[in-house]
């Protein structure tokens, strides 16, 4: 492109980012990739398109000119195996031109010819350029909008066949970045958020190094393309939202609308300044629709892809060890790593108390004196009213349930607790240099395996009408009280819906799908705001649910697939029986359809858009006052101790929830 053009193109795009005027365009159906209105050949390909013509058209288009210019009523006739077109020919005399070929047009030589070809591809592709610039507007091509209109300066990558745009990127990547962030202050993660996040590193989920900005990246894709393959799958089984979720989209673009106003902005501005740059109203609802639609299918693909049993087996037989456990107590007493003795007094006070230790209540006993330190240092963060408080919380924390593959324990303390060889009620001391942390610990039970008894079922809930639903609903605590005819009228209608399966595919999807259409537990279904799907109720515990819906799942004559309709205080429940195993069962159930989800979203290929990439959001560190850094420095030398010693036992917590 010659310096003139550039030089006019640019005045242009300074004149659109001043008045703003410019309009993009309408067709929501364009691509870049695809075929234009004036360029018929376009190919992109890494970051760069190529314009590539028919290689005779201009040639045939200027022969023919020629042609009809010099003599437009006589047609040479074409020569066999004239190789004129490719080689150059000798020039013919003087003579032999005036006497043979007078009337004729001369020929051009292969040189000339290809040099005026030349001119006329480049004239060509400039016309073609100048003219779809015209219509579609350089800005077009080239600039990112919030509108999610995918021109080739807007689509920061791609996942299998969906495009991203950089305004939802950035809104996912900002949603992750944010989370990291609270997790960070509540001590999860040792994250500065005023220093340079390219400098700072953690450990992914494959146990690899990494700096948290490259953390931010990959988690951002991770999310985009789990949710995009579910989501393109949706789409193509024809998936489709709810009335309950189309609800939700509306009320959240009308949340958002409101809250612009106040703040005296454009909903797309207040958008963007909240959830990242090119981020609009647009991106919202496209985010919130390919989420749930995702979601749906996700259910939906739970449902179609069952592990076997031989599946299961082979699972939990590899993985026999995230399954294996034995309930301990313990109590951490932490030293400082950088004091010599300090090792030496905690291991001492650690054996003394041990002594003393019988069972659990003998170890609860202990708290107030065993973590004197830990508790002055909770309080002192402020995590605790006072000591006592403190002291309570602690004790109702000791007894957990600890899995042979834990990492929160050392190998000694795990080798100790799961041999055969020590006996319930016995105690012992570990050290953990890694955290300095030396851990008083109880065994409690015997080692064992995860089998509690777990049920699921899917079910309808028809509940009876009494045209005061609202009243009603207002007392949770209260049981509901309906007529005989309110409830002859419910089982009629339970009857029904029983009869319409029955008619149908008579298949647990077929079932999930009356569910999501007509059950009144709406907490069980994609209504509500569970994330649960077609009335389920996956591996519940013994207790959980009420007597008559408890008795029909647990009955040991049950078979996959088995019908039933069971009343209850709150109404008739269409039941459809779908398993009765053991906890651990259950949980490699779980595992083995999460190893099928990953694979199946893997197939979803990611593609960056290298050159629109660099203009995604990419986290900067916080500038932080003279004052706030001189604040931050005392608090982390305050607090160091605390943290370590929190961070600890939360994660020792958290196995237990696990």
């Amino acid at each position: 492109m010659s310096d003139k053009y550039k030089d006019n193109i640019d005045d242009e795009l300074e004149e659109e980012k001043t008045d703003g005027s410019l309009k993009y365009e309408e067709n929501d159906n364009w691509e870049f990739e695809a075929t234009a209105h004036t360029l018929e050949n376009t190919v992109v390909e890494n970051d760069e398109f190529e314009i590539i013509l028919p290689p005779s058209a201009s040639d045939d288009a200027a022969a023919k000119e020629s042609a009809d210019a010099s003599e437009p009523e006589e047609k040479e006739e074409p020569k066999k195996n004239d190789s004129s077109k490719y080689e150059t020919r000798e020039r013919p005399s003087a003579k032999d031109t005036k006497n043979d070929d007078a009337d004729k047009p001369a020929k051009t030589t292969a040189t000339g010819k290809s040099n005026r070809m030349k001119f006329i591809c480049g004239a060509l592709i400039s016309l073609i350029v100048i003219l779809v610039l015209g219509i579609f507007g350089w800005r077009y091509y080239t600039l990112p909008n919030s509108d999610e209109k995918m021109n080739y300066g807007n689509v920061a990558l791609t996942v299998g066949e969906e495009e991203v745009s950089i305004g939802m990127y950035n809104y996912y990547y900002n949603s992750i970045y944010q989370n990291y962030l609270q997790y960070a202050q509540q001590g999860y993660y040792q994250l500065d958020t005023t220093k340079d996040f390219s400098k700072q590193y953690t450990t992914n989920a494959k146990g690899k190094k990494v700096t948290w900005e490259q953390m931010f990246k990959d988690d951002t894709v991770d999310r985009l393309q789990y949710i995009l393959a579910l989501y393109h799958a949706g789409v193509e089984n024809g998936v489709e939202l709810n009335k309950e979720q189309k609800d939700q989209i509306k009320q959240q673009v009308s949340d958002l609308k409101k809250s612009a106003s106040e703040s005296e902005q454009s909903v797309d501005e207040y958008i963007s300044e909240q959830f990242g740059d090119y981020c609009g109203l647009a991106t919202i609802k496209k985010m919130l629709t390919q989420a749930f639609i995702a979601n749906n299918y996700y259910r939906q693909f739970l449902i179609d892809n069952k592990p076997t049993e031989k599946e299961v087996n082979a699972y939990f037989k590899k993985n026999k060890d995230n399954f294996t456990q034995v309930n301990i107590g313990y109590i951490p007493i932490p030293y400082n790593a950088d004091d010599g003795t300090a090792r030496a007094k905690a291991e001492k006070e650690a054996a003394k108390y041990a002594k003393q230790v019988k069972n659990l209540d003998d170890l609860k006993l202990l708290v107030p004196k065993a973590c004197k330190d830990l508790i002055k240092q909770y309080v002192a963060a402020g995590q605790y009213e006072d000591e006592d408080s403190c002291a309570e919380a602690i004790a109702g924390m000791l007894e957990v349930s600890v899995v042979k593959s834990d990492t929160s324990f050392p190998d000694g303390a795990k080798d100790w607790l799961f041999s055969s060889k020590t006996k319930k009620n016995t105690t012992t001391t570990f050290t953990d240099a890694n955290n300095a942390v030396v851990y008083i610990l109880l065994k409690i039970s015997d080692v064992s395996i995860k089998d509690d008894v777990t049920y699921s079922v899917r079910h309808i809930l028809v509940k009876p009408e009494t045209g005061k639903e609202k009243e009603e609903s207002s007392d949770t605590n209260s049981t509901p009280k309906y007529t005989k005819a309110q409830w002859d009228a419910a089982k009629k209608k339970a009857d029904k819906y029983l009869a319409e399966y029955k008619k149908g595919k008579k298949n647990e999807l077929s079932f999930a799908t009356l569910a999501e259409e007509y059950s009144d537990d709406t907490e069980s279904t994609s209504k509500g705001s569970s994330g649960m799907y077609g009335g389920l109720y996956d591996g519940v515990s013994l207790g959980q649910m009420v007597p008559s819906f408890e008795k029909w799942a647990t009955d040991k004559s049950r078979k996959y697939g088995d019908m039933g309709i069971v009343k209850s205080d709150f109404g008739y429940h269409i039941m459809f029986f779908v398993e009765n195993v053991p906890y651990y069962y259950h949980e490699c159930e779980e595992a083995v359809i999460n190893e099928k989800g990953d694979e199946f979203v893997s197939e979803a290929v990611v593609k960056y858009h290298n050159s629109v990439m660099e203009k995604t959001t990419v986290a900067k560190p916080e500038k932080a006052s003279a004052a706030d850094q001189t604040a931050q420095q005392s608090a982390e030398a305050q607090t160091q101790a605390t943290t370590e010693a929190a961070t600890q036992a939360d994660n020792t917590v958290e196995g237990k929830d696990d």
